[in-house]
């Protein structure tokens, strides 16, 4: 890792979670290697490709998806910044979905081995990678809740304040307005609705004065009245800081690889 390379980003991402030590902080820098800039509408990566890496998405959005036989496709996640993509496939040897860009965007990569450095050599990092892996399956449980159980108003008003939660997460205070680059097509594979119905039921938000579609995607206008049409309860996006903070300060730090720190 070169000295001009800024580290920052990610240290911030992983401090969202818990507040880092020194150490820590230099063990994850190490770490880090020069982002990937990839163009709109590019592929990352293709479903049954090898899993050797992952990313933190540091700008832009990204979404993977899952193509069927018949020649449909799922999208089962879009990708906001401060995500960390890939995951899911650390235990496996191909990739289950493939992984494109909505818009310019910029990855920082790590190898799979890197995550065994990391889980090897500071508690703190394990914990926040499995509070990562836990919260991603608190927000899969809640996708599945959403396509199976909820009105095709409730499914769009609900993904898409989903999606301003986590942006808030990185971004902060977003106000009422809020830009999405996701075209009404990829929500349609995102929530299992044709592309006329997600179009019908954006212009009925519409008319309630709560969103606008652009010609790239959708800006939220009023976030509060689409978090009521969805009856949104964030619980399943925050996680308990507090109670992982007190865990780490109970256990004694350790370095099975001292040669690392």
């Amino acid at each position: 890792m070169t000295d001009s390379l800024d580290t920052r980003f990610i240290v911030e991402q992983f401090e969202n979670f818990t507040p880092l030590s020194q150490k820590d902080k230099e063990l994850l820098s190490s770490l880090v290697k020069p982002p990937v800039t990839y163009m709109k509408n590019t592929s990352v990566w293709q479903q049954g490709t090898s899993s050797e890496r992952f990313y933190i998405l540091s700008k832009g959005w990204a979404y993977a998806y899952r193509n069927m036989e018949e020649g449909t496709r799922q999208v089962l996640d879009i990708y906001v910044p401060g995500d960390i993509i890939g995951l899911r496939e650390f235990a496996f040897r191909k990739r289950g979905s493939g992984l494109m860009t909505l818009s310019h965007a910029e990855l920082y990569p790590f190898s799979m081995p890197q995550l065994s450095t990391l889980f090897a050599n500071s508690l703190s990092l394990c914990n926040i990678f499995f509070t990562i892996v836990a919260r991603n399956q608190a927000i899969l449980l809640e996708r599945m809740v959403n396509l199976g159980r909820r009105s095709a108003k409730e499914k769009l008003a609900h993904f898409l304040v989903e999606l301003s939660e986590r942006v808030r997460r990185v971004q902060g205070d977003i106000g009422h307005h809020l830009e999405l680059p996701v075209p009404q097509a990829l929500l349609a594979d995102a929530l299992g609705l044709s592309v006329v119905h997600v179009n019908r039921t954006c212009r009925e938000l519409k008319e309630e004065a709560l969103l606008m579609p652009t010609g790239n995607g959708l800006t939220i206008l009023d976030l509060e009245g689409l978090r009521k049409v969805a009856r949104f309860d964030a619980y399943y996006l925050q996680h308990d800081d507090e109670t992982l903070s007190a865990y780490l300060r109970t256990v004694p730090q350790f370095n099975i690889n001292p040669g690392l720190g």
